[in-house]
């Protein structure tokens, strides 16, 4: 290096330095809560459910009547919503908990209550439904929950649910307007102009007249419920064959049986038409009887 000159600078390279990498924004932990739709009163009716009808050429209907008027409101229904409603109104127990019957006990141990269901519109040939939930009187709703929460349902389960929570039945008026019907169009009136009998008559009436009869088959069944009991099924598939075969041969029999199935399945119509048959048969019988005896 020459006398008078200055060395040259010399530059290091930087050091990188460490950029962590960016997160992603943490979601909220914020509860989103679901709020209450519109409802106006108003705008909407409320119904009762006045039957259900189980028949072969329009299925399974649940009709609702329209309260302060004589129009009915036909829903058609599916076999299983079906016999789950007549279950629940007829008051009769199941051996487990159908899914409706899940639904409320759920809703129960969450704290949870049913208000109301209201039929908001129809949609094609589809009724739409919104079922509202409320916290059950005496617990306190959570931080910036609503009072009142609905979802959307199909009217099958909102009324199965209403039934079940003792809960208001509303139908918006201008669904009401279009499918409302008289409540005579749903008559079922026997020829010559007779008044339709109640269900509770007609249940009452079968009852009545099937009481008196002796079932031949009762050791058999008590058999028979003993032998599955006990895994015997050998036993028990020729216990369920004789029961078949005495079935087949007694036409009384085999009337009583269907009588009780019609009236569990909630088909009053037809209930009260095999109980005339029955009733027709045992008298038949009662007079060859008597005849015999001559």
């Amino acid at each position: 290096m020459a006398l008078g000159t200055l060395p040259q600078r010399v530059i290091l390279p930087q050091r990188p330095r460490f950029v962590a990498p960016r997160q992603p924004p943490r979601p909220s932990r914020r509860l989103v809560v679901p709020r209450a739709s519109e409802f106006n009163l108003s705008e909407y009716q409320e119904a009762v459910v006045a039957e259900v009808r189980a028949t072969e050429k329009n299925g399974h209907i649940v009709l609702l009547r329209l309260k302060d008027t004589h129009s009915l409101l036909p829903v058609f229904i599916g076999e299983f919503e079906c016999g789950a409603l007549v279950s629940q109104i007829n008051k009769k127990p199941t051996g487990r908990p159908l899914t409706h019957d899940l639904m409320k006990n759920t809703l129960e141990a969450l704290g949870f209550r049913v208000t109301k269901v209201r039929i908001t519109a129809l949609v094609g040939n589809t009724y739409h439904a919104r079922v509202h939930y409320a916290r059950a009187r005496g617990l306190k709703a959570a931080d910036g929950m609503a009072a009142e929460v609905d979802v959307d349902a199909r009217p099958s389960d909102a009324v199965n649910l209403a039934v079940r929570f003792g809960a208001a039945i509303y139908v918006n008026k201008e669904v009401a307007a279009k499918m409302g019907q008289p409540g005579h169009a749903f008559d079922a009136s026997p020829p010559g102009g007779g008044a339709t009998e109640q269900h509770s008559d007609v249940v009452r009436s079968c009852r009545e007249e099937i009481a008196a009869f002796h079932d031949p088959t009762i050791m058999i069944k008590l058999q028979l419920q003993v032998a599955v009991v006990e895994e015997r099924f050998e036993e028990a598939k020729t216990l369920r064959d004789q029961i078949d075969k005495i079935l087949a041969s007694d036409r009384a029999l085999s009337l009583v049986v269907a009588i009780e199935t019609a009236i569990e399945d909630g088909r009053y119509e037809e209930a009260a038409r095999l109980r005339d048959e029955f009733k027709a048969l045992r008298q038949a019988q009662q007079l060859s009887s008597e005849m015999s005896d001559l």
